[in-house]
Formats: structure tokens, C-alpha cells, sequence
């Protein structure tokens, strides 16, 4: 059921109302909690430099301090003094491509030369709209399947006393649980095995943050050039973040499909959705349009009289419908039989 333009008004502004204040909580809990430990560090750096300098007394500190200038900005660029070692042997570039279409961008590595960046915000601005087509294609043809497991389970797991949204429920937890398995759990305990730094929820810690392309880039894998079989390691870290991003577009698509978690409807005035649809028809925006058939996570429809299969709604049973189609073609015949023998 659709609201008036002034409830919806209310509701964006309250909604909005909420994300500032849930912006200002949470840097307000950030900075309770990482003051402290700053502070330590802060204090154990300034401690180690009084130390240098007074057991080398032939060390200016002004030339101290222009040197470690040095070394701060070259190690924000992934260049580290201490180690003749190259960001840019081709895992390590594949690696870093692969970071920058998929908008994960950790930041630990990035282009030194002018000529790198042009190349790279023009690499970008190509690779990233290819990325999110394929994977939006990818993630289409896998809620295809998801489909069919739906149905399936709907039809032997369905019973007069389990609802619609209940059987829903179940099907997205049972999917949630093989992605948390697969995606963070079981990732989680090889990097804590591979990665000797790291515990089981830095390593945890990672895989979020990098398949949610958040990629603060604090924890790197394999960034260490002691690494075994590092070029492997690299590929396989990539192909992992793929699959892992296509994985978390497709519980997004899922759970955006739910018409219990739709919440846009309270948004949006009636006045307002139809101008939308409106505006959609005549400017030729097919992937914003309303019919089923142009939606992007819509399925097609095995014929023009029976309703496609789209995920987590309530359809027709295949079998009756063609039931009733071959009754209404028997009618039909039957009737044009009598009408000629008339």
C-alpha cells in the first residue's frame, strides 16, 4: 500500500535523521575505543625516537626527521626501505587490477608515476562498469538457479501450516549460512594458518572488510616477499575475492527481493511512483521499468499466458497451469466443432 507525499516526506526525514545520528555514534564509539591505543603507540614511537637520537648523537634531528619523511611517503605508496623488493612484478599487478575494478581498492599498493595514474583512472572508468555487468549478469543466471531451489523446496517442504514468508525465511538462512561458511569461516582459518601475523579474527576482519569493498587496506595477504609460492597465493586470493564479491551481490539481490525487507515502499507517495514509471516508459530506461519482463532479476516466462518464475513470490503451479491451458484449447475446440455443425 502506497502513502501520501507528506508520510513519505516524514519518513525519509526521520530515516535521515537516524543515519546522522548513527554516523555520530559510531565515531563517537571509534574514538573512545582507538584514542587509547593511540596514544600508546604515540608515546612508544616518541620514546624509541628520543632513544635513537641520543645514541647517536652525530644524527641531526632535523635531518632525522626529513629522512623518516621520506620513508612515511614512500611506504604510503607500498614501497618499504627496508626490503629490495618490487609492488609491481605481474601477480602483484594483477592483484592490484583486480583491487581497482572491483572498487576494493586497499590502497596499500598504488601508481608512483603520473603516467600510472592517467592510465589508471582510465583503466578504471572502462574496467569498472565491465565488472558490474558481468557480475550482474553472473549473479542474474545464479538466482535462475536459486529459483529452482526455491520451488523445489517449496513444493516438498510446504505444508497448510507453514506460511509463504516463513518458507522465504528458511530458504535465505539456509543460503546465508553456505556463503558465511564458504566466504568468511573457512577463508577465515586459512589466513590464520597462512598469514603467521595474523589471528583468526584478523583474518576474519579481512575477508569482510575486502568482500564488502570496504578495503581499508590494513591487512594485506601475501604482501610479504618471504611469501611460499607467492605468485600462487596471489592468484588464488584473487579469484577469491571475485567470487567472493559476485557471492555478496547475489545475498544483496536476494534479500532486496524479499517483500518483507522492502522498505522503499514507505518512501515513495503514489504520485511519485507513477511518475516514475512514467518518466522510465518514455525515456527508454528499460532496467528502471516496472513490468516483470524488463526487471533485472526477473526470469522468463515459459509462455505469454503464465506468469514468470520470479524469486520468493507466490506462482502457479507449472503443471495445473498447463492443465487449465489445454482445457481452455478443448473448450475452445469443442465450440467452433458445434458452431460449424450448427
Amino acid at each position: 500500500m502506497l502513502l501520501n507525499r507528506s508520510t513519505t516526506s516524514l519518513n525519509l526525514f526521520v530515516f535521515m535523521f537516524m543515519f546522522l545520528l548513527y554516523m555520530f555514534i559510531g565515531a563517537l564509539i571509534f574514538s573512545t575505543i582507538e584514542r587509547p591505543s593511540e596514544k600508546v603507540i604515540i608515546q612508544e614511537m616518541t620514546t624509541k625516537r628520543n632513544e635513537f637520537l641520543k645514541n647517536f648523537p652525530c644524527v641531526k634531528e632535523n635531518e632525522f626527521d626529513i629522512f623518516m619523511d621520506a620513508l612515511i611517503d614512500a611506504n604510503k605508496h607500498g614501497v618499504d626501505a627496508r626490503q629490495n623488493t618490487s609492488n609491481w612484478s605481474f601477480s602483484q599487478s594483477f592483484f592490484f587490477a583486480v583491487t581497482v575494478v572491483t572498487t576494493i581498492g586497499y590502497g596499500h599498493v598504488s601508481p608512483l608515476s603520473e603516467i600510472g595514474r592517467i592510465f589508471c583512472i582510465v583503466y578504471a572508468i572502462i574496467g569498472v562498469p565491465m565488472t558490474l555487468i558481468l557480475l550482474t549478469i553472473i549473479v542474474r543466471k545464479i538466482l535462475i538457479l536459486l529459483n529452482k531451489s526455491y520451488l523445489w523446496f517449496r513444493r516438498n517442504y510446504s505444508t497448510n501450516r507453514t506460511s509463504e514468508s516463513c518458507l522465504r525465511y528458511i530458504h535465505l538462512s539456509i543460503i546465508l549460512f553456505i556463503s558465511l561458511l564458504f566466504l568468511f569461516i573457512i577463508p577465515s582459518l586459512i589466513f590464520s594458518y597462512i598469514e603467521q601475523d595474523w589471528n583468526i579474527i584478523d583474518a576474519f576482519y579481512y575477508c569482510f572488510i575486502s568482500l564488502t569493498t570496504i578495503g581499508l587496506g590494513d591487512y594485506v595477504p601475501g604482501d610479504k616477499p618471504v611469501q611460499n609460492n607467492r605468485l600462487m597465493y596471489k592468484i588464488c586470493i584473487t579469484i577469491y575475492l571475485l567470487v567472493g564479491v559476485t557471492i555478496m551481490m547475489l545475498l544483496v539481490s536476494m534479500v532486496s527481493q524479499m517483500p518483507e525487507f522492502r522498505v522503499v515502499q514507505y518512501f515513495l507517495s503514489e504520485t511519485e511512483v507513477e511518475n516514475d514509471r512514467s518518466s522510465n516508459e518514455h525515456s527508454g530506461l528499460l532496467w528502471f521499468a516496472h513490468s516483470p519482463q524488463y526487471g533485472i532479476h526477473s526470469l522468463p516466462s515459459a509462455s505469454s499466458s503464465i506468469s514468470s518464475n520470479i524469486v520468493y513470490r507466490r506462482q502457479l503451479n507449472d503443471k495445473e497451469s498447463n492443465n487449465v491451458l489445454s482445457g481452455d484449447q478443448t473448450l475452445n475446440t469443442t465450440t467452433v466443432s458445434i458452431g460449424h455443425s450448427e
